[in-house]
């Protein structure tokens, strides 16, 4: 078994107030995924925010997993497929900010 490296942890989070400007962003691509350039400045403002902070891309990929899963829109959507799909393009499109910031 390996030991814990407790000497550099980084943070898991981003700050509030970035998850609030994700969690808009998302919900206005929700209303019209035909743009999503609605999203690319909060992707943009995260991606950095994550590099700023030794983020691994990893965890930035589970904090907005966890903001998408926890939208309204997302739980009431009834088209898995629909979801999986939505869910799908904006993961890749913070992998491209992640890797461009």
């Amino acid at each position: 078994m390996m030991a814990l490296d407790s000497g550099h942890t980084p943070p898991s989070r981003l700050d509030d107030a970035s998850i609030e400007l994700l969690r808009a962003a998302l919900r206005d691509y929700l209303q019209d995924s035909k743009d999503p350039n609605k999203l690319q400045p909060s992707l943009l403002h995260i991606a950095g925010e994550a590099h700023a902070r030794a983020l691994p891309p990893e965890q930035l990929l589970v904090v907005l997993k966890e903001v998408w899963s926890g939208l309204p829109e997302v739980r009431a959507m009834t088209n898995a497929r629909e979801q999986i799909n939505l869910l799908q393009r904006v993961v890749t499109m913070c992998i491209k900010e992640y890797y461009s910031a």
